[in-house]
């Protein structure tokens, strides 16, 4: 199937002075744009209103030869992208991205702000479909509750994606997946700050895009902080080492200074999930949104899949509602899509999504070079990679199979190939995935029609049994990757990133990858950001130090803003006076 009927159916580096970033970043002394809808338009009748000021975004007769692709297509598919063309997928051709029947906000029951419930399907076809795959017994402990409960768990049902569920219960039987085609490293692009001329026409390319307004920032923020000891969102978790400051608003801080940057509008997508939906939006709203105007924040939660037992019956949480548990990462396109945020960005003139993880205390947001060598390369998606520190380290890995980009788990990738080592001593398989991508609409429009592989885990759960009563039960779980689109995408820019200064995740309380080493990863770099750009500030010896978020996107930025900032706390909090 063609990519167009897919469609239809549905911290950053240290730059030293006159860095590739310093030469390439934009000019700008006027106020920025503060965001929000266009004068004279005033938001009326908008599904889902995100800031877009008058006369920004992509112009009819602009010229795009910066778009020219690197490979497969040239120019002429950067061309058909600026009149709205949708370019063919090698991969999507041979059936690979079918979209099941009735697939998009229905399977999925978004919760996007804003957005109208999708209609669902009648009590008469629910029975049917029952019926149709022996799950009828699935009603009885809703028929012994009584008619209230048989009414909800009908009304629950009726959000199934039926050819969805298919898929799931015959994933039960399948046998396991084949061993993956002979591998290859893949090309890697250099790290933002080292200054070539292939990175400084990228931070160009990347400049200009942020400052036409085809550019928003998604991040994925759908999990739970209790692996920190914290009964909250994740985002909400208070890392900053000085300030306290949580990890939405050391984002918020970025996505502002980039707007003031930039002069643009930039919206800020924020995919959350079905248990931490209502408390995100409750912090946001208690923080004034860290500042930014509200219409340009858009919540949007991912949608969940119903859990099996082992012979592919479906469980129930309660009488009246089904056990479900969240479809993964790999959600984030439906649920774009089915909240019909992708719609409206395109209605506004954005062309391409960055997104990152909530978890990663480093992450650049809207990394200018990153998204040019995306569009220059005419890439459908993007990927930043970190050097792995050994082998065993566990971290999804990127290479190239069968002449295709794919990400391997840690636990797929055997040991003796995990430890090869190339000519010049470092690992071959070295490119190691930390889930920062860019992504065309377009192509984030046909994979959330298209039938990425799901993924089992067996888990023990709680949920009723044949007789109704809520006891410890096997369950299979189901979900996708985000990742898993990569092979469907005609191309892939790859790029390697300083792991000291872009990637520091946070996940667990104490040891590996924990709190303290996330604080200790932001310590280091704004110890070497202010080294570098403000040499005479005396910063306390010992405890952290910290940025304050916001004041500045990166090394060369806070250069050009020493007249602004002001050390306090000590010697360990710079902030703008």
């Amino acid at each position: 199937m063609s990519f167009h009927e897919a469609r239809v159916r549905r911290g950053s580096a240290f730059l030293p002075p006159r860095s590739v970033q310093d030469r390439a970043r934009p000019d700008r002394t006027e106020a920025p744009d503060p965001g929000g809808t266009a004068p004279g338009q005033g938001g009326v009748g908008q599904l889902l209103p995100l800031p877009f000021p008058p006369h920004r975004g992509r112009q009819p007769r602009r010229d795009h030869q910066h778009d020219q692709q690197l490979c497969g297509g040239g120019a002429a598919a950067a061309r058909g992208r600026e009149a709205g063309e949708a370019p063919a997928h090698p991969r999507a051709q041979d059936g690979a991205a079918r979209a099941p029947a009735g697939a998009g906000a229905r399977a999925h029951q978004r919760q996007g702000l804003g957005v109208a419930a999708p209609a669902l399907a009648s009590s008469a076809q629910v029975d049917e479909a029952l019926a149709a795959r022996g799950l009828q017994s699935v009603l009885a402990p809703a028929r012994r509750a009584g008619a209230d409960a048989v009414a909800a768990l009908l009304q629950d049902l009726a959000g199934v994606d039926w050819e969805l569920l298919d898929r799931q219960r015959a994933a039960l039987a399948a046998p396991p997946p084949a061993a993956p085609c002979p591998l290859e490293p893949p090309e890697l692009l250099p790290p933002p700050a080292r200054a070539t001329p292939e990175n400084e026409a990228a931070a160009r390319r990347g400049w200009e895009a942020l400052r036409a307004g085809r550019v928003a920032v998604a991040t994925v923020a759908g999990g739970q902080a209790s692996r920190l000891g914290f009964d909250a969102p994740k985002g909400t978790f208070p890392l900053a080492p000085v300030s306290g400051a949580s990890l939405f608003q050391m984002l918020a801080g970025q996505v502002r200074r980039l707007r003031e940057l930039s002069g643009a509008a930039l919206p800020w997508i924020i995919q959350t999930g079905p248990e931490n939906h209502a408390d995100t939006h409750r912090f946001l709203e208690r923080h004034n949104w860290f500042h930014l105007r509200r219409d340009s924040v858009l919540l949007v939660c991912q949608g969940t899949l119903p859990a099996l037992s082992a012979d592919g019956q479906l469980l129930l949480a309660a009488p009246d509602r089904l056990f479900r548990n969240p479809d993964g990462h790999g959600g984030f396109y439906a649920a774009l899509s089915g909240s019909g945020a992708l719609a409206e960005l395109r209605r506004r003139g954005v062309d391409t999504l960055f997104s990152c993880q909530v978890d990663n205390a480093l992450v650049r947001m809207g990394d200018p070079v990153f998204l040019g060598h995306h569009l220059g390369r005419g890439a459908d998606m993007s990927a930043k990679v970190v050097e792995k520190t050994d082998p065993g380290e566990k971290v999804g890995m990127l290479a190239r199979c069968g002449g295709r980009h794919v990400v391997l788990e840690y636990s797929d990738l055997p040991p003796e190939l995990a430890a090869r080592r190339a000519a010049d001593g470092s690992l071959l398989y070295r490119a190691g995935n930390i889930a920062i991508h860019a992504f065309t609409l377009s192509f984030v429009e046909a994979m959330a029609g298209a039938q990425l592989p799901l993924h089992l885990a067996r888990k023990k759960v709680r949920a009723l049994d044949a007789g109704g009563q809520p006891v410890e039960r096997d369950a299979v779980k189901f979900e996708t990757f985000v990742f898993d689109a990569m092979p469907l995408a005609r191309c892939v820019a790859v790029q390697l990133v300083e792991r000291d200064e872009e990637f520091a995740p946070l996940k667990n309380r104490d040891g590996v990858d924990s709190i303290r080493t996330a604080r200790e990863a932001l310590d280091r770099r704004a110890r070497r950001w202010c080294a570098a750009a403000l040499p005479q500030l005396r910063l306390a010896e010992h405890g952290w130090v910290e940025i304050e978020p916001g004041l500045a996107y990166d090394a060369a930025d806070l250069r050009s803003r020493a007249g602004e900032v002001e050390l306090v706390a000590c010697g360990r909090l710079l902030r703008r006076r």
